[in-house]
């Protein structure tokens, strides 16, 4: 199976300077619990996701109004072509 057969083609995303607050709300439009980040020359940086948010932000007690996706985003962001293998998508996300 290709990475293809399973991924979301036009993926919700949000840039760096991003308030959390609005990639909260994609998450919760989008009904999804990861944005990618994107920067300014369209190419993936990073990304954000529901557990960032509460892990690094709220359980240490910060306020997450007051931060952007570039304060709690996980980076590198690492990539895989639509048509490689299943398989090597998970490899990838094990490492």
């Amino acid at each position: 199976m290709k990475v293809r057969e399973i991924m979301t083609a036009t993926p919700a995303t949000c840039g760096p300077e991003t308030t959390l607050e609005g990639v909260a709300r994609s998450m919760v439009e989008h009904d999804c619990g990861m944005i990618p980040v994107i920067d300014g020359d369209g190419k993936p940086a990073g990304a954000v996701t529901d557990r960032d948010i509460v892990c690094r932000i709220v359980a240490k007690g910060r306020n997450p109004r007051e931060l952007r996706a570039r304060d709690v985003m996980s980076e590198p962001c690492v990539t895989i072509a639509p048509d490689a293998e299943l398989a090597e998508c998970a490899r990838l996300l094990e490492q």
